[in-house]
């Protein structure tokens, strides 16, 4: 059953992977809007997350931070936290798991809402981090 579970979830990893790779959700009305944004006009800390996939899927990593400041941080911290087992056994190592660290949570929570407020201040440098 496990088994089963993890190649689905491969299965629609590859399949949205291709649909972000071939659709720009710039250009397509398939993908869904920002409901933060569409209500106050406000950007979310994941407005342009979808173009940042679409860019990063194109290697075009100045696409990606121009969509989203944080989203390749985000995805580090994720590779980090998922490859952390296997550098562990590959290496015999003990790679403590920052995720569980009990300041962690806190300290993402303040970058979230401190790129949240700064990224829809009017005014330079801060317009850069809007999203294209």
């Amino acid at each position: 059953m496990k088994r089963t579970i993890q190649i689905g979830v491969v299965i629609v990893v590859a399949a949205l992977a291709a649909l972000f790779y071939f659709l720009n959700p710039a250009e397509q009305p398939l993908f869904p809007k920002c409901i933060f944004y569409s209500t106050t006009g406000y950007h979310c800390p994941g407005c342009g997350s979808q173009r940042a996939i679409h860019s990063l899927l194109h290697l075009n990593f100045a696409g990606v931070v121009s969509n989203n400041a944080l989203f390749i941080p985000a995805l580090l911290l994720l590779i980090y936290h998922y490859s952390r087992p296997l550098l562990n056994k590959l290496f015999h190592s003990k790679l403590p798991n920052i995720f569980y660290f009990k300041s962690t949570p806190w300290i993402i929570l303040a970058i979230v809402i401190l790129f949240w407020i700064l990224r829809n201040l009017p005014f330079y440098p801060f317009t850069v981090l809007a999203p294209n």
